[in-house]
Protein backbone atom coordinates (compact mmCIF):
# COMPACT_ATOMS: atom_id res chain seq x y z
CA UNK A 1 0.00 0.00 0.00
CA UNK A 2 0.76 3.76 -0.92
CA UNK A 3 2.17 5.87 2.19
CA UNK A 4 -1.10 7.12 3.83
CA UNK A 5 -2.59 10.55 4.58
CA UNK A 6 -3.74 10.74 7.87
CA UNK A 7 -6.38 13.22 7.20
CA UNK A 8 -10.04 12.45 7.50
CA UNK A 9 -10.59 13.21 4.42
CA UNK A 10 -8.23 9.99 2.94
CA UNK A 11 -9.52 7.62 6.06
CA UNK A 12 -13.06 8.02 4.34
CA UNK A 13 -11.66 7.99 1.02
CA UNK A 14 -9.32 4.91 1.65
CA UNK A 15 -12.77 3.28 3.88
CA UNK A 16 -15.06 3.53 0.54
CA UNK A 17 -12.71 1.56 -1.50
CA UNK A 18 -12.35 -1.14 0.96
CA UNK A 19 -16.13 -1.00 1.34
CA UNK A 20 -16.47 -1.26 -2.29
CA UNK A 21 -13.88 -3.74 -2.42
CA UNK A 22 -15.43 -6.40 -0.38
CA UNK A 23 -18.94 -5.63 -1.95
CA UNK A 24 -17.89 -6.15 -5.25
CA UNK A 25 -15.71 -9.27 -3.88
CA UNK A 26 -19.06 -10.51 -2.63
CA UNK A 27 -20.33 -10.37 -6.16
CA UNK A 28 -17.74 -11.43 -8.06
CA UNK A 29 -16.30 -14.51 -5.46
CA UNK A 30 -12.89 -14.07 -7.02
CA UNK A 31 -9.97 -10.85 -6.69
CA UNK A 32 -9.18 -11.36 -10.20
CA UNK A 33 -12.46 -10.37 -11.39
CA UNK A 34 -12.50 -7.14 -10.13
CA UNK A 35 -10.96 -4.28 -12.15
CA UNK A 36 -9.60 -0.54 -10.61
CA UNK A 37 -12.27 0.74 -13.31
CA UNK A 38 -15.31 -0.74 -12.05
CA UNK A 39 -14.62 -0.11 -8.41
CA UNK A 40 -13.79 3.26 -8.86
CA UNK A 41 -17.17 4.45 -11.13
CA UNK A 42 -19.06 2.17 -8.04
CA UNK A 43 -17.39 3.83 -5.38
CA UNK A 44 -17.80 7.56 -7.86
CA UNK A 45 -14.24 8.44 -7.41
CA UNK A 46 -11.62 8.48 -10.31
CA UNK A 47 -8.41 6.59 -10.79
CA UNK A 48 -6.07 9.05 -9.86
CA UNK A 49 -7.81 8.96 -6.48
CA UNK A 50 -7.46 5.25 -6.14
CA UNK A 51 -3.71 5.42 -7.04
CA UNK A 52 -3.04 7.98 -4.62
CA UNK A 53 -4.12 5.56 -1.88
CA UNK A 54 -3.35 1.62 -3.49
CA UNK A 55 -1.03 0.05 -6.45
CA UNK A 56 -3.61 -2.28 -6.98
CA UNK A 57 -7.12 -4.57 -6.15
CA UNK A 58 -4.27 -6.90 -4.39
CA UNK A 59 -3.08 -4.28 -2.54
CA UNK A 60 -6.75 -3.19 -1.11
CA UNK A 61 -7.12 -7.01 -0.23
CA UNK A 62 -3.83 -6.95 1.34
CA UNK A 63 -5.04 -3.36 3.33
CA UNK A 64 -8.21 -4.73 4.58
CA UNK A 65 -6.81 -7.59 5.43
CA UNK A 66 -4.12 -5.88 7.30
CA UNK A 67 -6.57 -3.28 9.09
CA UNK A 68 -9.12 -6.61 9.77
CA UNK A 69 -6.31 -8.05 11.63
CA UNK A 70 -4.99 -4.96 13.36
CA UNK A 71 -8.64 -4.32 14.97
CA UNK A 72 -9.20 -7.66 16.27
CA UNK A 73 -5.72 -7.23 18.01
CA UNK A 74 -6.49 -3.59 18.98
CA UNK A 75 -8.62 -4.76 21.63
CA UNK A 76 -8.01 -4.19 24.78
CA UNK A 77 -9.75 -7.18 26.20
CA UNK A 78 -7.85 -9.31 23.98
CA UNK A 79 -4.66 -8.05 25.03
CA UNK A 80 -4.77 -7.61 28.56
CA UNK A 81 -7.31 -10.86 29.75
CA UNK A 82 -6.17 -13.73 31.35
CA UNK A 83 -9.39 -15.10 31.40
CA UNK A 84 -9.65 -17.95 28.74
CA UNK A 85 -13.75 -17.00 28.49
CA UNK A 86 -12.96 -13.33 28.46
CA UNK A 87 -11.10 -14.06 25.62
CA UNK A 88 -12.91 -15.91 24.07
CA UNK A 89 -15.87 -13.73 24.78
CA UNK A 90 -14.04 -11.28 23.04
CA UNK A 91 -13.48 -12.74 19.94
CA UNK A 92 -17.36 -13.64 19.69
CA UNK A 93 -17.46 -10.16 19.77
CA UNK A 94 -15.23 -9.01 17.37
CA UNK A 95 -17.03 -11.67 15.16
CA UNK A 96 -20.48 -10.27 15.61
CA UNK A 97 -19.00 -7.04 14.95
CA UNK A 98 -17.68 -7.84 12.04
CA UNK A 99 -19.96 -10.16 10.52
CA UNK A 100 -21.43 -8.36 7.72
CA UNK A 101 -17.46 -8.09 6.52
CA UNK A 102 -16.24 -11.57 6.99
CA UNK A 103 -19.65 -13.06 5.04
CA UNK A 104 -18.16 -10.64 2.25
CA UNK A 105 -14.50 -11.47 2.36
CA UNK A 106 -15.25 -14.94 3.12
CA UNK A 107 -17.14 -15.90 0.18
CA UNK A 108 -13.83 -16.00 -1.95
CA UNK A 109 -11.88 -19.36 -2.86
CA UNK A 110 -8.90 -17.19 -3.09
CA UNK A 111 -7.13 -17.31 0.68
CA UNK A 112 -6.72 -14.54 2.62
CA UNK A 113 -3.55 -14.56 4.45
CA UNK A 114 -5.72 -12.80 7.36
CA UNK A 115 -6.49 -16.04 8.38
CA UNK A 116 -3.84 -17.69 9.26
CA UNK A 117 -2.81 -14.53 10.96
CA UNK A 118 -5.89 -14.42 13.05
CA UNK A 119 -5.68 -18.35 13.66
CA UNK A 120 -2.01 -18.00 14.49
CA UNK A 121 -2.07 -14.82 16.99
CA UNK A 122 -5.30 -16.35 18.28
CA UNK A 123 -3.73 -19.78 19.42
CA UNK A 124 -0.51 -17.70 20.56
CA UNK A 125 -2.77 -15.90 23.33
CA UNK A 126 -4.58 -18.52 24.35
CA UNK A 127 -1.55 -20.58 24.77
CA UNK A 128 -0.45 -17.37 26.91
CA UNK A 129 -3.23 -17.47 28.98
CA UNK A 130 -2.90 -21.34 29.73
CA UNK A 131 0.41 -21.32 30.73
CA UNK A 132 0.14 -18.95 33.36
CA UNK A 133 -2.92 -20.21 34.30
CA UNK A 134 -1.80 -21.53 37.73
CA UNK A 135 -4.94 -23.85 37.90
CA UNK A 136 -3.84 -25.56 34.78
CA UNK A 137 -1.59 -28.75 35.95
CA UNK A 138 -1.84 -31.04 32.94
CA UNK A 139 0.03 -29.16 30.08
CA UNK A 140 0.37 -32.77 28.19
CA UNK A 141 0.10 -32.12 24.64
CA UNK A 142 -1.96 -28.85 25.63
CA UNK A 143 -0.48 -26.46 22.75
CA UNK A 144 -1.84 -29.66 20.08
CA UNK A 145 -5.38 -29.36 21.65
CA UNK A 146 -6.01 -26.04 21.62
CA UNK A 147 -4.59 -25.64 17.57
CA UNK A 148 -6.79 -27.76 16.68
CA UNK A 149 -9.75 -26.12 19.19
CA UNK A 150 -8.83 -23.04 17.35
CA UNK A 151 -8.64 -24.41 13.90
CA UNK A 152 -11.91 -26.27 13.85
CA UNK A 153 -13.53 -23.31 15.34
CA UNK A 154 -11.86 -21.09 12.57
CA UNK A 155 -13.11 -23.60 10.17
CA UNK A 156 -16.29 -24.01 11.50
CA UNK A 157 -16.81 -19.87 11.29
CA UNK A 158 -15.72 -19.55 7.51
CA UNK A 159 -18.62 -22.22 6.69
CA UNK A 160 -20.81 -19.85 8.64
CA UNK A 161 -19.41 -16.60 6.66
CA UNK A 162 -20.22 -18.83 3.66
CA UNK A 163 -23.43 -20.28 4.50
CA UNK A 164 -22.48 -23.53 4.39
CA UNK A 165 -24.06 -24.63 7.77
CA UNK A 166 -26.82 -23.43 9.89
CA UNK A 167 -24.84 -23.32 12.99
CA UNK A 168 -24.82 -19.48 14.22
CA UNK A 169 -22.10 -17.48 15.95
CA UNK A 170 -24.17 -18.41 19.40
CA UNK A 171 -24.32 -22.46 18.56
CA UNK A 172 -20.27 -22.01 18.05
CA UNK A 173 -19.95 -19.93 21.49
CA UNK A 174 -21.76 -22.41 23.11
CA UNK A 175 -19.52 -24.90 21.90
CA UNK A 176 -16.49 -23.51 22.56
CA UNK A 177 -17.78 -22.57 26.48
CA UNK A 178 -18.37 -26.43 26.58
CA UNK A 179 -15.51 -27.73 25.16
CA UNK A 180 -13.66 -25.07 27.62
CA UNK A 181 -15.43 -26.65 30.40
CA UNK A 182 -14.23 -30.09 29.76
CA UNK A 183 -10.90 -28.81 28.76
CA UNK A 184 -10.47 -27.59 32.33
CA UNK A 185 -11.64 -30.75 34.09
CA UNK A 186 -8.93 -32.86 32.18
CA UNK A 187 -6.15 -30.06 32.91
CA UNK A 188 -6.76 -29.21 36.65
CA UNK A 189 -7.66 -32.71 37.72
CA UNK A 190 -11.12 -31.68 38.82
CA UNK A 191 -14.08 -34.45 38.40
Amino acid sequence: MKAKNLNSSSSRTRNLIRKTFAEMLYEKREISKITVTELVNRAGINRGTFYTHYNDIYAVAEDYENDLTEKFFDNAKLLTTTSFKQFMDSVFAYFQENDEVYKMMCVSNETFTFASRLITLTEDRLLEICYFSKEIVNRRNMDLEINIMIQGLMCEYYKYCRGYTSISLKDLKDYIEDWYDDFLRRRTGRT
